[in-house]
Protein backbone atom coordinates (compact mmCIF):
# COMPACT_ATOMS: atom_id res chain seq x y z
CA UNK A 1 0.00 0.00 0.00
CA UNK A 2 1.37 3.39 -0.92
CA UNK A 3 1.69 6.25 1.52
CA UNK A 4 -1.06 8.15 -0.28
CA UNK A 5 -3.52 5.30 0.07
CA UNK A 6 -3.06 5.32 3.84
CA UNK A 7 -4.51 8.82 4.08
CA UNK A 8 -8.20 9.02 4.98
CA UNK A 9 -9.06 10.94 1.78
CA UNK A 10 -7.71 8.42 -0.76
CA UNK A 11 -9.92 7.12 -3.61
CA UNK A 12 -13.30 7.29 -1.95
CA UNK A 13 -16.75 7.80 -3.54
CA UNK A 14 -18.48 11.20 -3.27
CA UNK A 15 -21.11 9.91 -0.84
CA UNK A 16 -18.41 9.06 1.69
CA UNK A 17 -17.39 12.73 1.65
CA UNK A 18 -21.03 13.71 2.20
CA UNK A 19 -21.17 11.44 5.25
CA UNK A 20 -17.88 13.01 6.37
CA UNK A 21 -19.59 16.42 6.29
CA UNK A 22 -22.57 15.01 8.20
CA UNK A 23 -20.37 13.71 11.00
CA UNK A 24 -18.35 16.94 11.08
CA UNK A 25 -21.44 19.16 11.36
CA UNK A 26 -23.19 16.98 13.95
CA UNK A 27 -20.04 16.79 16.08
CA UNK A 28 -19.40 20.54 15.85
CA UNK A 29 -22.91 21.06 17.19
CA UNK A 30 -22.79 18.32 19.86
CA UNK A 31 -23.22 20.68 22.76
CA UNK A 32 -25.63 18.71 24.95
CA UNK A 33 -24.33 15.13 25.08
CA UNK A 34 -20.75 15.89 26.21
CA UNK A 35 -22.01 18.35 28.83
CA UNK A 36 -24.89 16.20 30.11
CA UNK A 37 -23.10 15.44 33.40
CA UNK A 38 -22.34 19.11 34.05
CA UNK A 39 -25.88 20.17 33.13
CA UNK A 40 -27.19 17.68 35.66
CA UNK A 41 -24.77 18.48 38.48
CA UNK A 42 -24.37 22.25 38.03
CA UNK A 43 -27.56 23.52 36.37
CA UNK A 44 -29.98 21.04 37.93
CA UNK A 45 -28.28 20.24 41.26
CA UNK A 46 -27.90 16.46 40.92
CA UNK A 47 -25.44 14.71 43.27
CA UNK A 48 -22.58 12.81 41.60
CA UNK A 49 -24.16 9.42 42.27
CA UNK A 50 -27.60 10.55 41.07
CA UNK A 51 -26.08 12.06 37.93
CA UNK A 52 -24.20 8.83 37.28
CA UNK A 53 -27.40 6.81 37.65
CA UNK A 54 -29.28 9.13 35.30
CA UNK A 55 -26.52 9.09 32.66
CA UNK A 56 -26.43 5.30 32.90
CA UNK A 57 -30.20 5.20 32.45
CA UNK A 58 -29.94 7.39 29.36
CA UNK A 59 -27.23 5.12 28.00
CA UNK A 60 -29.37 2.01 28.54
CA UNK A 61 -32.38 3.72 26.96
CA UNK A 62 -30.13 4.50 24.00
CA UNK A 63 -30.17 0.78 23.20
CA UNK A 64 -33.79 1.25 22.07
CA UNK A 65 -32.65 3.87 19.58
CA UNK A 66 -29.80 1.68 18.39
CA UNK A 67 -32.02 -1.35 17.81
CA UNK A 68 -34.69 0.76 16.14
CA UNK A 69 -32.20 2.49 13.87
CA UNK A 70 -30.52 -0.78 12.91
CA UNK A 71 -33.82 -2.59 12.28
CA UNK A 72 -35.27 0.25 10.20
CA UNK A 73 -31.98 0.62 8.33
CA UNK A 74 -32.07 -2.99 7.16
CA UNK A 75 -35.80 -2.86 6.33
CA UNK A 76 -36.10 0.60 4.77
CA UNK A 77 -33.90 3.00 2.83
CA UNK A 78 -31.03 3.84 5.20
CA UNK A 79 -30.40 7.43 4.18
CA UNK A 80 -34.09 8.30 4.59
CA UNK A 81 -34.25 6.81 8.08
CA UNK A 82 -31.07 8.67 9.02
CA UNK A 83 -32.48 11.98 7.80
CA UNK A 84 -35.74 11.66 9.74
CA UNK A 85 -34.06 10.60 12.97
CA UNK A 86 -31.75 13.60 12.79
CA UNK A 87 -34.68 15.95 12.22
CA UNK A 88 -36.66 14.41 15.10
CA UNK A 89 -33.71 14.84 17.47
CA UNK A 90 -33.32 18.46 16.43
CA UNK A 91 -36.99 19.10 17.18
CA UNK A 92 -36.67 17.74 20.71
CA UNK A 93 -33.64 19.94 21.38
CA UNK A 94 -35.64 22.98 20.29
CA UNK A 95 -38.29 22.05 22.88
CA UNK A 96 -35.50 21.90 25.51
CA UNK A 97 -34.46 25.42 24.54
CA UNK A 98 -38.02 26.63 25.00
CA UNK A 99 -38.60 25.09 28.46
CA UNK A 100 -35.13 25.88 29.85
CA UNK A 101 -33.64 24.07 32.86
CA UNK A 102 -36.68 22.59 34.58
CA UNK A 103 -37.33 19.18 36.15
CA UNK A 104 -38.64 17.88 32.81
CA UNK A 105 -35.54 18.96 30.87
CA UNK A 106 -33.39 15.92 31.72
CA UNK A 107 -36.07 13.63 30.30
CA UNK A 108 -36.34 15.66 27.11
CA UNK A 109 -32.56 15.51 26.75
CA UNK A 110 -32.73 11.76 27.31
CA UNK A 111 -35.34 11.38 24.54
CA UNK A 112 -33.20 13.40 22.13
CA UNK A 113 -30.08 11.39 22.91
CA UNK A 114 -32.02 8.13 22.40
CA UNK A 115 -33.19 9.13 18.91
CA UNK A 116 -29.70 10.40 18.12
CA UNK A 117 -28.29 6.98 19.05
CA UNK A 118 -30.36 5.45 16.27
CA UNK A 119 -28.36 7.37 13.68
CA UNK A 120 -24.95 5.84 14.45
CA UNK A 121 -25.49 2.28 13.13
CA UNK A 122 -27.09 3.80 10.03
CA UNK A 123 -24.04 5.95 9.28
CA UNK A 124 -21.67 3.01 9.79
CA UNK A 125 -23.81 0.81 7.54
CA UNK A 126 -23.95 3.49 4.84
CA UNK A 127 -20.16 3.85 4.92
CA UNK A 128 -19.74 0.07 4.60
CA UNK A 129 -22.30 0.02 1.77
CA UNK A 130 -20.71 2.80 -0.27
CA UNK A 131 -16.97 2.40 0.33
CA UNK A 132 -14.94 0.13 -1.98
CA UNK A 133 -13.97 -2.98 0.00
CA UNK A 134 -10.25 -2.28 -0.27
CA UNK A 135 -10.79 1.25 1.10
CA UNK A 136 -13.05 0.39 4.04
CA UNK A 137 -10.52 1.25 6.74
CA UNK A 138 -9.68 4.57 5.06
CA UNK A 139 -13.38 5.40 4.70
CA UNK A 140 -14.02 4.86 8.40
CA UNK A 141 -10.87 6.84 9.21
CA UNK A 142 -12.24 9.76 7.19
CA UNK A 143 -15.63 9.66 8.92
CA UNK A 144 -13.92 9.44 12.28
CA UNK A 145 -11.63 12.30 11.30
CA UNK A 146 -14.62 14.47 10.39
CA UNK A 147 -16.28 13.57 13.67
CA UNK A 148 -13.31 14.88 15.55
CA UNK A 149 -12.74 17.99 13.46
CA UNK A 150 -16.21 18.96 14.60
CA UNK A 151 -15.63 17.72 18.12
CA UNK A 152 -12.48 19.85 18.42
CA UNK A 153 -14.70 22.90 17.92
CA UNK A 154 -17.98 21.99 19.58
CA UNK A 155 -17.02 21.44 23.24
CA UNK A 156 -14.90 24.59 23.30
CA UNK A 157 -17.89 26.66 22.14
CA UNK A 158 -20.19 24.78 24.51
CA UNK A 159 -17.83 25.46 27.42
CA UNK A 160 -18.09 29.19 26.72
CA UNK A 161 -21.88 29.06 26.30
CA UNK A 162 -22.42 26.99 29.44
CA UNK A 163 -22.57 30.03 31.71
CA UNK A 164 -23.10 32.86 29.21
CA UNK A 165 -26.08 31.45 27.25
CA UNK A 166 -26.94 27.93 28.42
CA UNK A 167 -30.13 27.59 26.35
CA UNK A 168 -28.02 28.17 23.24
CA UNK A 169 -26.56 24.70 23.84
CA UNK A 170 -29.89 23.23 22.76
CA UNK A 171 -30.41 25.61 19.85
CA UNK A 172 -26.93 25.02 18.45
CA UNK A 173 -27.34 21.24 18.67
CA UNK A 174 -30.69 21.47 16.85
CA UNK A 175 -29.34 23.66 14.04
CA UNK A 176 -26.42 21.27 13.44
CA UNK A 177 -28.78 18.29 13.14
CA UNK A 178 -31.10 20.09 10.72
CA UNK A 179 -28.09 20.94 8.53
CA UNK A 180 -26.90 17.33 8.64
CA UNK A 181 -30.34 16.06 7.65
CA UNK A 182 -30.27 18.42 4.68
CA UNK A 183 -26.86 17.14 3.55
CA UNK A 184 -28.10 13.54 3.75
CA UNK A 185 -31.20 14.42 1.73
CA UNK A 186 -29.21 16.19 -0.99
CA UNK A 187 -26.12 14.05 -1.39
CA UNK A 188 -26.59 10.55 0.04
CA UNK A 189 -28.71 8.99 -2.68
CA UNK A 190 -30.51 5.68 -2.90
CA UNK A 191 -28.13 2.84 -3.94
CA UNK A 192 -29.63 2.59 -7.43
CA UNK A 193 -29.01 6.29 -8.00
CA UNK A 194 -25.46 6.40 -6.66
CA UNK A 195 -23.18 8.10 -9.17
CA UNK A 196 -19.70 7.19 -10.31
CA UNK A 197 -17.52 5.45 -7.76
CA UNK A 198 -20.40 5.04 -5.34
CA UNK A 199 -22.36 3.08 -7.96
CA UNK A 200 -19.41 0.75 -8.43
CA UNK A 201 -19.04 0.32 -4.68
CA UNK A 202 -22.71 -0.53 -4.31
CA UNK A 203 -22.46 -3.14 -7.08
CA UNK A 204 -19.38 -4.60 -5.43
CA UNK A 205 -21.16 -4.80 -2.08
CA UNK A 206 -24.12 -6.51 -3.76
CA UNK A 207 -21.79 -9.10 -5.22
CA UNK A 208 -20.23 -9.54 -1.80
CA UNK A 209 -23.69 -10.08 -0.32
CA UNK A 210 -24.30 -12.95 -2.73
CA UNK A 211 -21.11 -14.66 -1.61
CA UNK A 212 -20.96 -13.88 2.11
CA UNK A 213 -24.63 -14.20 2.95
CA UNK A 214 -25.48 -17.24 0.81
CA UNK A 215 -25.68 -19.65 3.79
CA UNK A 216 -28.13 -17.32 5.54
CA UNK A 217 -31.81 -17.27 4.66
CA UNK A 218 -33.23 -13.78 4.22
CA UNK A 219 -35.67 -14.72 6.97
CA UNK A 220 -32.84 -15.52 9.36
CA UNK A 221 -32.81 -13.54 12.59
CA UNK A 222 -29.89 -11.45 13.77
CA UNK A 223 -29.09 -14.18 16.27
CA UNK A 224 -28.55 -16.60 13.38
CA UNK A 225 -26.03 -14.26 11.78
CA UNK A 226 -24.19 -13.89 15.09
CA UNK A 227 -24.27 -17.65 15.70
CA UNK A 228 -22.53 -18.20 12.37
CA UNK A 229 -20.00 -15.44 13.10
CA UNK A 230 -19.05 -15.99 16.78
CA UNK A 231 -16.03 -13.72 16.49
CA UNK A 232 -18.48 -10.80 16.33
CA UNK A 233 -20.02 -11.91 19.63
CA UNK A 234 -16.60 -12.04 21.29
CA UNK A 235 -15.76 -8.65 19.81
CA UNK A 236 -19.03 -7.35 21.25
CA UNK A 237 -18.05 -8.57 24.71
CA UNK A 238 -14.72 -6.80 24.43
CA UNK A 239 -16.60 -3.66 23.38
CA UNK A 240 -18.46 -3.72 26.70
CA UNK A 241 -15.14 -3.36 28.54
CA UNK A 242 -13.85 -0.76 26.10
CA UNK A 243 -16.93 1.41 26.43
CA UNK A 244 -16.86 1.22 30.23
CA UNK A 245 -13.36 2.71 30.04
CA UNK A 246 -14.13 5.26 27.33
CA UNK A 247 -17.27 6.49 29.14
CA UNK A 248 -15.07 7.96 31.86
CA UNK A 249 -14.00 10.81 29.58
CA UNK A 250 -17.57 12.13 29.62
CA UNK A 251 -18.48 11.28 33.22
CA UNK A 252 -15.55 10.73 35.58
CA UNK A 253 -13.42 13.43 33.97
CA UNK A 254 -15.92 16.32 34.31
CA UNK A 255 -16.75 15.21 37.85
CA UNK A 256 -13.03 15.03 38.70
CA UNK A 257 -12.41 18.51 37.26
CA UNK A 258 -15.49 19.97 38.97
CA UNK A 259 -14.46 18.52 42.34
CA UNK A 260 -10.85 19.61 41.99
CA UNK A 261 -11.21 23.02 40.32
CA UNK A 262 -14.73 24.15 41.15
CA UNK A 263 -17.88 24.78 39.07
CA UNK A 264 -16.34 27.72 37.17
CA UNK A 265 -12.90 26.46 36.14
CA UNK A 266 -13.92 22.80 35.86
CA UNK A 267 -16.23 23.18 32.83
CA UNK A 268 -13.69 25.39 31.03
CA UNK A 269 -10.83 22.89 31.45
CA UNK A 270 -13.17 20.06 30.47
CA UNK A 271 -14.08 21.94 27.28
CA UNK A 272 -10.36 22.45 26.59
CA UNK A 273 -9.69 18.74 27.19
CA UNK A 274 -12.42 17.74 24.74
CA UNK A 275 -11.03 20.20 22.20
CA UNK A 276 -7.60 18.62 22.73
CA UNK A 277 -9.22 15.25 22.08
CA UNK A 278 -10.69 16.50 18.80
CA UNK A 279 -7.54 18.28 17.66
CA UNK A 280 -5.41 15.22 18.39
CA UNK A 281 -7.65 13.18 16.15
CA UNK A 282 -7.56 15.83 13.42
CA UNK A 283 -3.77 16.02 13.49
CA UNK A 284 -2.87 12.37 14.08
CA UNK A 285 -5.53 10.19 12.41
CA UNK A 286 -3.66 10.01 9.10
CA UNK A 287 -0.35 9.27 10.84
CA UNK A 288 -1.83 6.63 13.14
CA UNK A 289 -3.67 5.04 10.20
CA UNK A 290 -0.43 4.96 8.21
CA UNK A 291 1.65 3.48 11.02
CA UNK A 292 -0.95 0.86 11.96
CA UNK A 293 -2.09 -0.10 8.45
CA UNK A 294 -0.20 -3.41 8.50
CA UNK A 295 -1.54 -4.43 11.90
CA UNK A 296 -4.53 -6.80 11.88
CA UNK A 297 -7.61 -4.92 13.03
CA UNK A 298 -8.00 -6.78 16.34
CA UNK A 299 -4.31 -6.46 17.18
CA UNK A 300 -4.61 -2.69 16.71
CA UNK A 301 -7.67 -2.65 18.99
CA UNK A 302 -5.62 -4.46 21.67
CA UNK A 303 -2.88 -1.84 21.33
CA UNK A 304 -5.47 0.92 21.77
CA UNK A 305 -6.16 -0.23 25.35
CA UNK A 306 -2.52 0.29 26.33
CA UNK A 307 -2.88 3.95 25.38
CA UNK A 308 -6.10 4.07 27.42
CA UNK A 309 -4.26 2.66 30.44
CA UNK A 310 -1.54 5.31 30.21
CA UNK A 311 -3.83 8.26 29.43
CA UNK A 312 -6.75 7.67 31.78
CA UNK A 313 -4.51 6.34 34.52
CA UNK A 314 -2.31 9.43 34.21
CA UNK A 315 -5.15 11.74 35.24
CA UNK A 316 -4.53 10.75 38.85
CA UNK A 317 -1.07 12.38 38.77
CA UNK A 318 -2.09 16.04 38.52
CA UNK A 319 -5.09 18.37 38.25
CA UNK A 320 -3.22 21.17 36.45
CA UNK A 321 -4.07 22.02 32.87
CA UNK A 322 -0.95 20.78 31.04
CA UNK A 323 -0.97 17.21 32.43
CA UNK A 324 -4.74 16.93 31.91
CA UNK A 325 -4.41 17.98 28.27
CA UNK A 326 -1.36 15.75 27.75
CA UNK A 327 -3.08 12.66 29.16
CA UNK A 328 -6.12 13.45 27.00
CA UNK A 329 -3.94 13.46 23.89
CA UNK A 330 -2.41 10.13 24.95
CA UNK A 331 -5.66 8.22 25.37
CA UNK A 332 -6.96 9.83 22.18
CA UNK A 333 -4.30 7.90 20.22
CA UNK A 334 -5.91 4.77 21.64
CA UNK A 335 -9.31 6.07 20.57
CA UNK A 336 -8.04 6.54 16.99
CA UNK A 337 -6.69 2.99 16.88
CA UNK A 338 -9.83 1.47 18.36
CA UNK A 339 -12.39 3.42 16.34
CA UNK A 340 -10.87 3.01 12.89
CA UNK A 341 -9.81 -0.60 13.27
CA UNK A 342 -12.91 -1.68 15.18
CA UNK A 343 -15.30 -0.33 12.54
CA UNK A 344 -13.20 -1.84 9.76
CA UNK A 345 -13.27 -5.23 11.49
CA UNK A 346 -17.07 -5.14 11.79
CA UNK A 347 -17.40 -4.20 8.11
CA UNK A 348 -15.05 -7.03 7.12
CA UNK A 349 -16.98 -9.68 9.07
CA UNK A 350 -20.64 -8.57 8.76
CA UNK A 351 -22.95 -10.22 6.19
CA UNK A 352 -24.17 -7.23 4.13
CA UNK A 353 -27.89 -7.96 4.53
CA UNK A 354 -27.44 -7.86 8.32
CA UNK A 355 -24.95 -4.99 8.37
CA UNK A 356 -27.09 -2.33 10.08
CA UNK A 357 -28.37 -4.79 12.69
CA UNK A 358 -24.90 -6.12 13.46
CA UNK A 359 -23.72 -2.53 13.87
CA UNK A 360 -26.68 -2.11 16.23
CA UNK A 361 -25.63 -5.21 18.19
CA UNK A 362 -22.07 -3.92 18.58
CA UNK A 363 -23.42 -0.48 19.48
CA UNK A 364 -25.63 -2.03 22.17
CA UNK A 365 -22.53 -3.72 23.59
CA UNK A 366 -21.00 -0.24 23.71
CA UNK A 367 -24.18 0.96 25.41
CA UNK A 368 -23.89 -1.75 28.06
CA UNK A 369 -20.34 -0.72 28.93
CA UNK A 370 -21.17 2.96 28.67
CA UNK A 371 -24.13 2.53 31.00
CA UNK A 372 -22.08 0.75 33.66
CA UNK A 373 -19.30 3.33 33.42
CA UNK A 374 -21.09 6.32 35.00
CA UNK A 375 -23.00 4.10 37.42
CA UNK A 376 -19.85 2.53 38.86
CA UNK A 377 -17.76 5.71 38.65
CA UNK A 378 -20.48 7.75 40.35
CA UNK A 379 -20.62 5.29 43.25
CA UNK A 380 -16.82 5.22 43.57
CA UNK A 381 -16.70 9.01 43.43
CA UNK A 382 -19.29 9.35 46.20
CA UNK A 383 -17.52 6.77 48.37
CA UNK A 384 -13.81 7.46 47.83
CA UNK A 385 -13.54 10.67 45.82
CA UNK A 386 -13.39 11.19 42.06
CA UNK A 387 -9.60 10.67 41.88
CA UNK A 388 -10.04 7.03 42.95
CA UNK A 389 -11.64 6.18 39.60
CA UNK A 390 -8.44 6.47 37.55
CA UNK A 391 -6.29 3.62 38.98
CA UNK A 392 -9.26 1.27 38.55
CA UNK A 393 -9.72 2.39 34.93
CA UNK A 394 -6.02 1.85 34.20
CA UNK A 395 -6.11 -1.75 35.48
CA UNK A 396 -9.29 -2.48 33.52
CA UNK A 397 -7.63 -1.10 30.37
CA UNK A 398 -4.74 -3.56 30.75
CA UNK A 399 -7.19 -6.43 31.20
CA UNK A 400 -9.07 -5.32 28.09
CA UNK A 401 -5.85 -5.29 26.08
CA UNK A 402 -5.22 -8.89 27.09
CA UNK A 403 -8.78 -9.96 26.28
CA UNK A 404 -8.65 -8.38 22.80
CA UNK A 405 -5.32 -10.07 22.12
CA UNK A 406 -6.81 -13.39 23.25
CA UNK A 407 -9.70 -12.96 20.78
CA UNK A 408 -7.27 -12.10 18.00
CA UNK A 409 -5.09 -15.13 18.66
CA UNK A 410 -8.09 -17.44 18.88
CA UNK A 411 -9.50 -16.10 15.62
CA UNK A 412 -6.13 -16.54 13.91
CA UNK A 413 -5.88 -20.17 15.04
CA UNK A 414 -9.48 -20.84 13.99
CA UNK A 415 -8.94 -19.28 10.57
CA UNK A 416 -5.73 -21.28 10.04
CA UNK A 417 -7.54 -24.52 10.94
CA UNK A 418 -10.13 -23.89 8.24
CA UNK A 419 -7.51 -23.62 5.51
Amino acid sequence: MSRASALPTAKLPPEIYALFVVRLVVSAGSFVGPFLTMILTIKLGYADGAAGAFVSGVTVAGAVGLFAGGHLGDRLERAGVLRWLQAATAGIFLVCALVGFTPVTPFLMAAALVTLQGTWPLINALVADRAPPERTKEAFALIYWGNNIGFSIGPLIAGLLFDAAPRALFVGNAVALFIAAGVVGLFVRRPGAAPGGAQAAVAERAAEATIVARPLSRKSALVDALRRHPILVLYGLSSVLGSFIYAQHSFALPVYLKDGLGPELGPKLFGSAMTTNGLTVVLLTSLVTLLSRRLPSLAAVSLSYLFYAAGFGGYALSLSALPILGMTALWTVGEILGATNGNAFIAERSPPEFRARINSFISVCHVAGGAMGPLVAGAVSDARGSAAVWPFVAVLSLLSAGFSLFIYRGDTIRSSAKR
